[in-house]
């Protein structure tokens, strides 16, 4: 019992310290995704009120770049494989 306290105990303390993380800025991300040769993809958000529809609030998404198309299992295939004498 003691065990399941101390468990849910420390899952709490992790999910707390998770979402204490700082967000990059839009700027920030751009910046860093383009050093890794990618482009960042922008999400583009507005509420919707009954008076209207808010402001466009951009936030940056994922960074698309060349290394996330690399397909690790084609690089295993095309290695020469070893054989045992």
């Amino acid at each position: 019992m003691k065990l399941i306290a101390v468990v849910i105990a420390s899952l709490g303390a992790c999910l707390l310290l998770a979402g204490c993380q700082d967000r990059l800025t839009l700027e920030e991300a751009q910046a860093r995704c383009t050093k890794q040769g990618g482009f960042l993809v922008v999400i583009h958000t507005q509420k919707l009120t009954m008076s209207g529809v808010g402001p466009d609030i951009p936030s940056p998404g994922n960074c698309i770049a060349p290394s996330n198309f690399d397909d690790p299992a084609g690089k295993a295939a095309a290695a020469p494989a070893e054989t045992a004498n």
